[in-house]
């Protein structure tokens, strides 16, 4: 037991220096001399649309968990739902990778209906995956619009659709073959998959173009749905750093200039903050199954 928690305490004290690495690196690359006059000049409207096109895909996520969860089965009423998503993002802020908020909601379910944990685990790491498979459909999909993207890499329409009828095919077989209980969560899931990273990049979008960002869209989303892939990794806590990293590297190789794209995801960090602390404010105590307290 020891030993274990020796080597609990090792890894966070190593996330928590990286952590810190990351910040110091970003504060070094970034030319305060030019951002903060961006964000002085800030649209705020564009930036509270913003936050609600963000919450949304909270909402839409908490619809996704609960259809994850029918298979199990577990009826949690949505509200219920809702709270619990919300109360684990707000762990998110603290630790590495959204590892402590899937770990709440499992605990949490755990206590409510005694399901078992490889179930419970099963469900959670199942709706983790079906985001990241939407991740890199997006990716495909818009790498393929894209004239910087096709001027480099010449893939053609029939490998673009190729990549994405695999991309598919090699989801379906996980829920069918490794995860048979909830291969009929498949399609709905990965469709609100969709909807939730769509409304992702929206929400970079529109902070971009708060800070006057009127060009290569195309590019910044295809920047913005790779730093979710990177900021997945549980390499510092609540993913600081990660975004910025991966936009600044972009801004070396992509027409998109360096100050807008960290001050925008600096907003979309901000924004994530904001929404995740409304979970601070949410009490879930583990009920009985059949009494949910909505």
């Amino acid at each position: 037991m020891r030993g274990l928690w020796e080597s609990r305490g090792i890894r966070s004290a190593f996330k928590f220096i990286l952590t810190c690495a990351a910040l110091w690196w970003l504060y070094r690359q970034i030319d305060w001399a030019q951002v903060l006059p961006l964000l002085r000049r800030a649209d705020w409207g564009l930036i509270l649309a913003a936050f609600v096109l963000y919450n949304v895909s909270q909402v839409i996520s908490a619809r996704r968990l609960q259809s994850h969860l029918a298979p199990v089965p577990i009826q949690d009423g949505f509200p219920f739902l809702l709270k619990l998503y919300y109360r684990s993002m707000f762990f998110n802020l603290f630790l590495p990778g959204g590892i402590g908020g899937d770990g709440y909601k499992v605990w949490m379910l755990r206590q409510r209906h005694k399901t078992r944990y490889k179930t419970l685990i099963s469900a959670t790491l199942l709706d983790r995956g079906s985001g990241l498979l939407a991740i890199v459909l997006l990716l495909v999909l818009l790498a393929g619009q894209s004239n910087w993207v096709a001027d480099r890499i010449r893939a053609g329409v029939f490998i673009d659709t190729g990549l994405v009828l695999l991309t598919v095919a090699g989801g379906w077989a996980i829920y069918r073959f490794v995860f048979p209980t909830f291969r009929s969560a498949f399609v709905p899931t990965l469709a609100l998959s969709l909807l939730i990273q769509g409304a992702q990049v929206g929400a970079i979008l529109l902070l971009l173009r708060s800070v006057g960002v009127s060009d290569a869209w195309l590019e910044y989303a295809l920047v913005f749905l790779f730093s979710s892939l990177a900021s997945v990794l549980p390499l510092t806590v609540g993913g600081i750093g990660i975004r910025e990293f991966v936009f600044l590297s972009a801004a070396a190789y992509l027409p998109i200039l360096p100050e807008h794209a960290v001050l925008a995801t600096l907003l979309f960090f901000l924004v994530n903050a904001v929404s995740s602390l409304l979970g601070a404010a949410i009490d879930l105590p583990a009920q009985p199954k059949g009494e949910d307290p909505d």
